[in-house]
């Protein structure tokens, strides 16, 4: 069985045990298809290919898009948004996938055949969806508007256990999803990037942010190939402002004094830029002890416990304008 490649917690840099790198061809159709809304019926498989490939055995097969089969899963998790549907999709197959170490659920799709990764994206961004394509690995990560729904995607060939196709991993995010973030308990200390004033320690491999009530943050550079601020011989000035620039695989670790708790982090990213998503960042960032409330370009961490500390590893790069630490 293929996983899914990127947890929600920190990027995965190599592949997961059973995974490949898809091939690097791409095909476009005219036009985005939308949401189908016809009734999938499971079938018997006595195609070659259920019998020949190994990956395929005991997966549910469908003669068209599992619209029925997503919708039972989505549902199953309160989530009621629909994930848009492939185009002329003939067979596919389906499984809920339980057992991958790095997710608690989600709904493995296979759908042999043809590259339609840039066709999904195109279909994905049509209704909406921030759209984040790592190149290194071929691999897509679609996030909807409510942040309810994830959807991970590449293409597979050379495969022996799968016949050339599509892999998609749908996961419902109800429980850690979209919303209307509102003021949390506790006392705002506001790190602010638009100067480097509150900068106490400023190097490649550890910098240090102090507010005056005595909060700070700490990025270490951690398993990142890239240095805090990206501070190099030939970059001195580094991205601390303006917005501040934080790498995947770098550390970040929020401390407040003994006699208070962290209660939220409010991470005021800036949103979008040519090569990814900083809200899709920090959300796939997330630390296992905290729920989250992505609103446009902001995330609120909201710790299950407060606690004098909070840690994260970046999945991806993300940008940040401010972020405020409440505490009680």
């Amino acid at each position: 069985m293929k996983n899914k490649l990127f947890s929600t917690v920190m990027l995965l840099v190599l592949l997961l045990t059973g995974c490949k790198e898809g091939s690097s061809s791409i095909t476009k159709s005219e036009e985005p298809s939308a949401p189908s809304t016809e009734t999938s019926v499971v079938i018997e498989d006595s195609s070659e290919a259920a019998s020949e490939y190994a990956g395929l055995i005991g997966m549910d097969t469908y003669n068209d898009w599992p619209s029925a089969a997503i919708d039972e899963y989505l549902l199953s998790h309160n989530v009621e948004e629909k994930v848009p549907a492939l185009p002329n999709v003939t067979r596919s197959y389906v499984e809920l996938t339980l057992d991958d170490p790095n997710f608690e659920h989600y709904l493995t799709v296979f759908i042999p055949g043809t590259n339609q990764a840039e066709d999904y994206t195109a279909i994905l961004q049509a209704v909406n969806y921030q759209v984040v394509y790592y190149e290194e690995d071929d691999y897509y990560i679609g996030l909807n508007s409510e942040t309810t729904i994830q959807i991970d995607y590449f293409y597979v060939t050379g495969d022996a256990d799968y016949p050339d196709g599509m892999f998609i991993f749908i996961e419902a995010l109800a429980t850690n999803g979209g919303g209307t973030i509102v003021t949390p308990e506790g006392i705002p200390s506001v790190i602010d990037f638009a100067t480097e004033d509150q900068i106490t320690k400023r190097d490649a491999l550890q910098s240090i942010w102090t507010t005056e009530s005595g909060v700070t943050m700490t990025i270490d550079k951690g398993a990142s190939t890239v240095n805090v601020g990206n501070l190099t011989t030939q970059n001195e000035v580094g991205y601390f402002t303006n917005p501040l620039r934080i790498y995947a695989g770098q550390v970040v670790t929020f401390t407040v004094p003994a006699e208070v708790q962290i209660n939220a982090v409010l991470l005021e990213t800036a949103g979008a830029w040519e090569k990814g998503d900083s809200v899709l960042a920090v959300t796939n960032s997330a630390p296992e002890t905290v729920d989250f409330i992505a609103e446009g370009d902001n995330v609120l961490f909201t710790l299950f416990s407060p606690s004098n500390t909070l840690t994260f590893s970046l999945a991806a790069q993300a940008r940040f304008n401010k972020i405020t630490v409440f505490v009680i």
